[in-house]
């Protein structure tokens, strides 16, 4: 259990960092092309999140891209870290 949680928190951390790089890097460079691969990434996470919230107009244009990449990073730095634990308890 406790490497579990190692590894998902830094698996999630990892993703958190990146995605402020890409994010900074982004908007130094002017470039769509850095934040649309960050988005593109979580995009069935965000979709699912505007599925359950229903969202639509103004409100989805902000929240929901926001929501779904904190929903998504959860979700994969877990699903990661819980393949990494595994591998490594019956490595041993």
């Amino acid at each position: 259990m406790n490497q579990f949680l190692k590894y998902t928190a830094i698996f999630v951390g990892a993703q958190l960092l990146a995605c402020i790089a890409l994010w900074l890097s982004a908007i130094a460079l002017s470039s769509d092309v850095l934040f649309g691969t960050m988005v593109y990434f979580y995009w069935p996470t965000i979709i699912l999140v505007a599925k359950l919230l229903g969202a639509s107009g103004e409100s989805a244009m902000i929240a929901v891209p926001i929501y779904g990449m904190a929903l998504g990073m959860l979700l994969y730095g877990t699903i990661i870290g819980l393949l990494v634990s595994y591998i490594k308890t019956n490595a041993n």
